[in-house]
């Protein structure tokens, strides 16, 4: 195959991705990072928006920073954004502290909703509707925040000193993500 075929093979299939919807397959995502260092995967969206899967810890290690997983949504510019860290206080721990943030400009409010078990996957779905009411669903339990309204912006799921598995991930409008372990 000649190279103009080829690049035209590949202009090809970039264009098919590029244009499947967001919500189109659900994605996985193993996030395996030594101590002290993070990792993610995020996507681009126009609001509102909301993203869903699970979360399970494989291994926390232990480092300067807690072994943590979380899932945000952010504006675009990354100014504003909500979202929740699942926190380990050691590597030895049996529960996670649920930790809420909001972060409008400067300012960062962090908030323990919750404690859940450390050794099951934890379901989870955090959404912001068109008023700027921003519901997190996480293992059964239900929380809300005023947050603000978002016209676009960054969908992000992420570890730190750790390594844990989300599966079943859909980064979309809130309108394309149905209930928390709906596939």
């Amino acid at each position: 195959m000649n190279k103009k075929a080829a690049l035209g093979i590949v202009l090809f299939v970039g264009a098919l991705t590029a244009s499947a919807p967001a919500s189109a397959a659900a994605t996985a995502f193993d996030c395996d990072v030594p101590p002290d260092h993070f990792s993610s995967v995020s996507q681009d969206v126009a609001g509102p928006l909301a993203i869903k899967g699970s979360v399970q810890v494989v291994q926390m290690r232990s480092g300067n920073n807690l072994p943590v997983a979380g899932a945000r949504l952010a504006s675009s510019e990354g100014n504003n954004s909500v979202g929740f860290q699942l926190v380990a206080a050691s590597t030895s721990a049996k529960q996670f502290d649920i930790v809420l943030n909001i972060k409008r400009g400067g300012n960062l409010k962090r908030s323990t909703v919750a404690q859940i078990a450390t050794d099951a996957s934890v379901p989870f779905k955090l959404s912001l509707d068109d008023s700027g009411k921003a519901t997190l669903a996480i293992g059964g339990g239900n929380f809300s925040a005023n947050f603000m309204p978002l016209s676009s912006g960054r969908q992000m799921v992420f570890c730190s000193t750790g390594q844990f598995k989300f599966a079943g991930l859909f980064f979309s409008q809130n309108d394309e993500v149905g209930a928390v372990g709906a596939q």
